[in-house]
């Protein structure tokens, strides 16, 4: 479990060095902490989050533990917002593919007038005159069959100076029922929803992509808060070994003031302390760069944050992990995303296939309509010579009446027949999704073998962290009881500067592998459970969708 705090710089002082390794590695695994954070959980509509996620700023330092390092990148981090978006798209793209869907309205009017002299006397008039008005309503509906149904309702209005017409003006009105299917290609629900299936499965491809970012965000933000941490303990590491150096130099000083020292050992301790600060000055240079690195990956826009000091609360030490190879194996082919993206990319391939091949058949469309006809309006009365002697009041109510009383029904069926002879387009488009399925195949296992070798890499690394942790602890028990021996040989004249300086530096040198091997070992943890899938749950994170 995570903890929260550090302890204070250790003050060295000469004592039993067995001491002075008891405190070295109390600092390292018995640093007090804090309570676990609660889960944290990621939303992924543009506006979503991980909820409030505040800097703890006091005493002009920023307090940060790794669970607040990982909640603030994920609610700030600029890539993750880019990627919010792009899922949002992807998820308003299966709206947009299910409009094909929705119920088409349609609807015109129009009139226009036409004069035209007389090609035969049984047009009526010498020259020919007509107003015509009309509107129609019609509405459309696609099928899941691939057909469409549709109905519409035609209306219209000729006046004429014809003395042939029995109606003038006379109205027209007709009610007809439509249905066009297609038989070979296009049949079908799998060829008129492909489109949808398309953008499902793209909205599913974004989706794992959303959870590999952010599983990359909180790889990103661990690794700099553990790199920070471990030059923070650098730097400790080279303030104690400069205090060492400068307690050196003291003693050599009272020495030669009595004495018992010749005043050259002075050189040799002064120059341990010049060499000691420029490594402080080197640490110091590298904590700015951490604090730098974790400040960009939680977005702090703040100039004001960008200037204070980041103080990290989590300790470096953990208990180490006990793993297997089959298990881990088995947990990233089940849980990797990049795997389930590869597995839906595969799926839309083999989808488009389908599709395309289809459309290589010939196309062969049922079409069939039923309807019913109405005429009204002012019939034009004659006697028995054609003299017009009076006219009967008419409307457009006749023809209505004429379309609900069935009056007049009429129909039509019929089959159309296309086909391209060579088909030269549709056969390489499907051949082209044929070689693309195959394709996909040989990069699904090529991922598959690649998530397989970072198993093995990771598992072998963090079994590899977790011996240089143990070794670099011995190492510095070892260093330590090699100064204490030492310094009892120098203070009985058998030793001399450089020989401390050079003992001093070996102690420095294993604290400092001590330091790299847990930094490292919480590195190659994170690794470790970002190979096998299951980062977000060390982490304490879930993703909403």
């Amino acid at each position: 479990m995570r903890m929260r705090g550090m302890s204070e710089t250790i003050r060295v002082r000469r004592r039993g060095t067995l001491e002075a390794a008891g405190v070295w590695l109390m600092l390292l695994a018995a640093t007090p902490g804090g309570a676990a954070s609660p889960p944290v959980e990621v939303r992924s509509e543009p506006a979503g989050g991980t909820g409030p996620a505040e800097l703890r700023i006091e005493d002009g330092q920023i307090r940060l533990s790794v669970d607040e390092a990982v909640a603030l990148a994920l609610e700030r981090n600029l890539g993750l917002r880019v990627q919010r978006f792009g899922r949002q798209q992807a998820r308003l793209g299966v709206d947009q593919a299910m409009g094909i869907y929705d119920l088409g309205l349609s609807g015109g009017v129009s009139a226009s007038h036409d004069e035209s002299p007389a090609a035969s006397n049984l047009e009526g008039a010498e020259v020919q005159k007509q107003d015509r008005q009309g509107f129609t309503i019609g509405l459309a509906q696609l099928l899941k069959s691939g057909g469409t149904a549709g109905a519409s309702w035609s209306n219209g209005r000729l006046k004429t100076n014809s003395q042939f017409f029995l109606l003038n003006p006379s109205y027209s009105s007709g009610l007809d029922l439509s249905l066009r299917q297609p038989l070979l290609r296009g049949f079908g629900r799998d060829a008129t929803e492909f489109e949808i299936q398309v953008a499902r499965l793209q909205s599913d491809v974004a989706r794992e992509g959303f959870l590999e970012q952010v599983i990359a965000t909180v790889q990103r933000a661990e690794n700099a808060y553990w790199s920070l941490v471990g030059a923070r303990y650098r730097l400790r590491v080279a303030e104690e070994s400069l205090a060492l150096a400068r307690q050196l130099h003291e003693n050599n000083r009272i020495r030669v003031d009595v004495g018992t020292l010749a005043p050259l050992e002075l050189a040799s301790s002064e120059a341990g302390i010049a060499t000691r600060q420029e490594e402080i000055i080197r640490t110091r240079g590298a904590i700015g760069d951490a604090e730098d690195l974790l400040r960009y990956l939680l977005n702090l826009d703040d100039e004001r944050t960008w200037a204070l000091p980041i103080l990290p609360e989590t300790e470096i030490r953990t208990e180490p992990l006990s793993v297997t190879l089959e298990e881990s194996l088995a947990s990233a082919l089940q849980s990797r995303p990049e795997l389930s993206r590869e597995h839906v990319a595969q799926r839309t391939r083999e989808v488009q296939a389908v599709f395309y091949r289809q459309l290589a058949r010939p196309r062969l469309d049922l079409a069939a309509t039923y309807g019913f006809n109405g005429v009204g309006g002012d019939a034009i009365l004659r006697d028995e010579q054609g003299n017009v002697i009076g006219t009967a009041s008419g409307g457009w109510d006749d023809a209505l009446d004429h379309i609900t009383g069935f009056d007049f029904p009429g129909w039509s069926v019929g089959l159309e027949f296309g086909y391209p002879l060579r088909n030269r387009s549709a056969r390489a488009r499907a051949t082209i999704a044929d070689l693309a399925v195959e394709q996909g195949r040989v990069n699904l296992e090529q991922i598959r073998q690649a998530v397989q070798a970072e198993v093995r890499v990771a598992v072998r690394g963090l079994d590899t962290a977790r011996q240089q942790m143990e070794s670099a602890r011995v190492s510095v028990t070892l260093a330590e009881k090699n100064l204490d021996a030492e310094r009892k040989k120098y203070d009985n004249g058998l030793s001399t500067s450089f020989e401390i300086l050079r003992v001093q530096d070996d102690l420095t040198a294993a604290r400092s592998r001590l330091v790299a091997a847990e930094t490292g070992y919480r590195m190659a943890l994170v690794e470790y459970h970002r190979s096998v899938g299951k980062l977000l749950d060390f982490a304490g994170v879930s993703v909403s969708d």
